[in-house]
This record gives C-alpha cells, sequence and structure tokens, in this order.
C-alpha cells in the first residue's frame, strides 16, 4: 500500500512539473513562419468622465393662475419654437379684455367730442388734458388685459423635446411654477469636472478629443471655470464638438481625452493579442523561438490596443497568430509587416 501512494504522488509531481506557466499550449511542430510588427509610442492620454448637456433647458411656467385646461404634449414630445404646449382656462381673462376694449372705445368718443368743442373753444385745456389721459389709461388697460390672455396659452421657447411633464388637465397652475421642462436636442455641450493638477493645461480654446460608446470627435473647450469646487477639488470645463457625436444625448455619459505631458505609452495592433482563458498575452521572437508573454492592457481604438505591462523596450510582435503556434516553438522565417501609426490612436489610461 505504501508502495502504491509513493507512486501515485510521483505520477501527480510529474504532471504539476509538466504543467508550464498558466495557460500555455504544449505542442510539437514544424518551425513556423510569422509576421511581426513593431509596438508605436504616442503620448499617453488620461480619460476622465463627463456628461452631455443641452446648451439650452427650460423649465416652462405661466405668470398667471389659472385651471389647466389641456396639455397638448407629452414627455418626449418635438416642438418647435411658438407651438401649444398648455392652455389654461382663460374665460375671466377673456372677460376682461372685453370690458377693457369697451371702455376703450367710450374713452376714443369721449376724447373726440372734447377735442371738438375744446376747438370751439368750449372746453378748457385742462379738460381736454384729462380725457386725454383717460383715453391713455383706457389704452393700457386693455393692452394689460390682452397681455394676460396671452399668458393663458403657454408656447415653446425653442425647438426641442419635452423632458418632463408636471400638470395634468384640471390642475391649478400658479405663477412661476413650471409646468414643463423641455431641452435643445440639437445643441449640445460636454462638461466634465477636471482635476486641479489641469488647471492651466486644458483652456479655453484647446482641441480635445470627447468620445461616447458609439464614437470619437475634436471638442473646442469653450469655457474653463477658474475655481476649484467640490472636495475632490476639480474644476468644470465645457466643450462642444467640432464634429456630430453619435450618442450624445442630454445625460448621456462621454470622455473627455486630455494627453499626458509625462509620458509615452506603447501601441499594438489589436490582432496581436493572444488571450488564454482569464490571461491576456502576446508572442514576441527571442532568438529563433517563440514566447508567449503575459501583459495588461489599457484603451482600445480602432485597431489598436494600449500595452500596459509586459515585455520592456518595443519587441516585435506576432501578428494574427494561430491556434496552433505555442511557446518555445522553433521560428522558420519573419516578415515584418508596417502598420500605419495613423491608425494608431493616443487614448490612454482611464480615470
Amino acid at each position: 500500500m505504501k508502495t502504491k501512494l509513493t507512486l501515485l504522488a510521483l505520477s501527480l509531481g510529474t504532471v504539476a512539473c509538466g504543467s508550464g506557466e498558466p495557460g500555455r499550449v504544449q505542442t510539437d511542430g514544424p518551425p513556423v513562419d510569422v509576421t511581426v510588427t513593431m509596438p508605436i509610442l504616442a503620448r499617453a492620454v488620461v480619460t476622465y468622465p463627463a456628461e452631455v448637456s443641452a446648451k439650452r433647458v427650460a423649465d416652462i411656467a405661466t405668470r398667471m393662475s389659472g385651471t389647466v385646461m389641456e396639455v397638448h404634449v407629452d414627455v418626449g414630445s418635438r416642438v418647435s419654437a411658438g407651438d401649444r404646449l398648455v392652455s389654461l382656462d382663460a374665460r375671466d381673462v377673456t372677460a376682461r379684455v372685453g370690458g377693457a376694449r369697451a371702455a376703450l372705445e367710450l374713452a376714443e368718443k369721449s376724447h373726440g367730442r372734447i377735442e371738438r368743442l375744446a376747438d370751439g373753444g368750449a372746453a378748457s385745456e385742462q379738460e381736454l388734458d384729462a380725457s386725454a389721459a383717460r383715453l391713455e389709461a383706457a389704452r393700457s388697460m386693455l393692452a394689460e388685459a390682452q397681455a394676460q390672455e396671452a399668458y393663458a396659452v403657454v408656447t415653446a421657447p425653442f425647438a426641442g423635446v419635452v423632458t418632463d411633464r408636471r400638470v395634468d388637465t384640471g390642475d391649478l397652475a400658479n405663477p412661476g411654477v413650471p409646468l414643463l421642462s423641455m431641452v435643445d436636442a440639437r445643441t449640445t455641450d460636454i462638461v466634465a469636472e477636471l482635476p486641479a493638477a489641469l488647471m492651466g493645461v486644458v483652456t479655453e480654446g484647446a482641441v480635445l478629443d470627447v468620445s461616447t460608446a458609439e464614437s470619437v470627435v475634436p471638442a473646442r473647450v469653450d469655457r474653463v471655470v477658474p475655481a476649484l469646487a467640490g472636495g475632490g477639488r476639480t474644476f468644470r470645463a465645457e466643450l462642444t464638438p467640432l464634429e456630430p457625436l453619435v450618442g450624445a444625448y442630454p445625460g448621456a455619459y462621454a470622455r473627455v481625452h486630455v494627453s499626458s505631458e509625462d509620458a509615452d505609452t506603447r501601441w499594438i495592433p489589436a490582432d496581436a493579442v493572444v488571450e488564454r482563458g482569464q490571461l491576456t498575452g502576446i508572442y514576441t521572437i527571442e532568438g529563433d523561438v517563440l514566447r508567449l508573454r503575459w501583459v495588461r492592457l489599457g484603451a482600445r481604438r480602432a485597431d489598436a490596443v494600449e500595452l500596459l505591462a509586459g515585455p520592456p523596450g518595443t519587441p516585435s510582435v506576432v501578428r494574427r497568430p494561430s491556434a496552433d503556434l505555442a511557446d518555445g516553438r522553433s521560428v522558420a522565417s519573419v516578415r515584418e509587416e508596417a502598420w500605419v501609426a495613423g491608425r494608431a490612436p493616443s487614448g490612454g489610461a482611464t480615470r
């Protein structure tokens, strides 16, 4: 029994020693032909979280009290400037307009008579002035009543999208209390809270890359608030995309990419990456032998991926490695393939 246990332990030890590094594929075969590319050094770029914000946002309210007769829109409705949004019960205001109009007609007739009498010397200058004042007061009363009547129909101040609705038919509207909210989704800003260390680096007029999950475009820094706020000591920067930014809806998340002046970073083709379970690696050539080196990757942009940790220097990496390649396999020939530097982005670490 003791002999069997000893043999089993030796057998397990042999298997453990022969397993090699995690993810290593053990294959024997003839020397292989490979294609390699040199990594590209590019200025490291740190990305910071941001948010898409509409340039124009409005809480819509009325300047009169009244019962809501009809709400013409709902959340998500697209409206043009001047479109009706909410109608209030304006019967009392309409009656006031009618009374003011009648008073104005009476004042006009009375003033006309006084003017004729004054021309004939039958009315004094004082009576004429009083009549003119009554006429002007009647005009003002009508104008005020008509303005109140106009407030009974709430209209859109600009073209946009309704984002919030706070009233229904039968509710009481009060002056200054928002009834609806809307945004102009056609014009957006990118708003970022950047760390204090970038004050003076990110300046008005600078052009930085901004991105959503769907696209990356350049954006101009239009405003930098020269004050630090919050416990994290950050400052506010507002940017305007210079090209259409796909997925830039108000409230959506975005990222701002800021070049680092301190370091460069290495970029390799995305098709050079090898995955073995949870591990990620690349094949390099040492002498005439393939070596599988585990790496840590960073940002991915287009056909490039950032190499954060791995072999030192700028070793050639094997492009499009086939599944039968393995660490330690001999190399028969090496063909160098140029990788267009312009396709390697300046992406970098994420904060």
